[in-house]
């Protein structure tokens, strides 16, 4: 079957799928987005895959009411139609206009999802997940990094079957399936991003309308200075020169600064402890306190590193 595209060309079904295909590969890895050519570019994509739709639609090739088996080899890549076009207008050129175009594509990955789930190829997706309600902690970790694996192993499988001579339709049909299956995590991952993304468009929104004032950043609290050194001998010399101020090796520092980041995220997850009374004493703050007072007893200003010094 063909169908027009504009005066000058007319293409088949399966042409006008390929081009879009092609399209999307040349939009994700442009790297110029405010040119003449991508404007161009995603325009014509959008053009193209309202065409597949209407097609689509109109030869009525998917049913909620049929298995994937009964679908034909040819028919099952156009179940990617939804999801090229929330891919393309996610990557639309227009920023002043970014959130309205981030909601059309959250819309296309939704009905995207919805007849992969029909068809069995997809699971049930909380579409409302967001970096707030769910961020990356040690517990989700594990999943993600392991859903980034399939993903990879999927382009690669894709890849590699694409490049056989022998493509049977046994071997069309798993390509096909196998690009929806990759799709469907990359449209879980993009709802997952545009949901992060949107309050931030929206504060953006009413910072401009006056509505809301800018947020102030936060005061960060002052490191205390310290020597970093890169191993025990040079932390010797140099504790021993500037006993005023602490010293410690790399290896002390990253052991340091990872304590702090889990001990951060351990708190984050739990209620905080209740507030201390500044003024009361522990033992271990006596402790400290008269470890320094001997310390300094010992360890004159300037005793130590007398190299050179007459």
């Amino acid at each position: 079957m063909c169908t027009q595209i504009g005066d000058l060309s007319e293409e088949t079904l399966p042409q006008l799928f390929a081009t879009a295909r092609k399209n999307l590969l040349n939009i994700e890895n442009h790297d110029a987005r405010t040119s003449d050519d991508y404007k161009l570019l995603i325009d014509t994509t959008i053009e193209t895959l309202e065409r597949i739709s209407l097609v689509v639609g109109s030869l009525h090739l998917f049913s909620e009411n049929e298995e994937m088996d009964e679908v034909s080899t040819e028919s099952i890549k156009f179940l990617l139609t939804s999801a090229f076009q929330g891919f393309i207008h996610q990557h639309h050129y227009d920023y002043q206009s970014r959130r309205s175009y981030l909601l059309i594509a959250r819309e296309y990955y939704k009905d995207f999802h919805h007849i992969c789930e029909v068809y069995k190829l997809a699971k049930p997706f909380e579409m409302t997940l967001d970096r707030m309600s769910n961020p990356v902690t040690q517990n989700n970790r594990a999943e993600k990094i392991y859903k980034a694996k399939q993903k990879k192993e999927l382009e690669e499988k894709i890849a590699v079957l694409e490049k056989r001579d022998d493509i049977d339709e046994d071997v069309q049909r798993d390509i096909y399936i196998s690009m929806v299956r990759l799709w469907v995590m990359r449209c879980e991952d993009e709802v997952y991003n545009i949901n992060s993304e949107l309050p931030i468009l929206e504060h953006m929104e009413k910072m401009r309308n006056g509505e809301v004032a800018p947020l102030k950043p936060p005061k960060v609290k002052a490191m205390k200075p310290f020597i970093l050194v890169k191993s025990e001998q040079q932390k010797r010399v140099f504790g021993a020169g500037y006993p005023s101020l602490p010293t410690m090796t790399l290896d002390e520092y990253y052991d340091k600064e990872l304590k702090r980041i889990v001990d951060e995220q351990n708190n984050a997850e739990k209620p905080g402890p209740e507030p201390e009374d500044p003024d009361e004493e522990t033992e271990e703050s006596l402790a400290k306190a008269r470890a320094w007072d001997e310390y300094r007893d010992t360890h004159k200003r300037g005793w130590g590193n007398r190299h050179n010094r007459s």
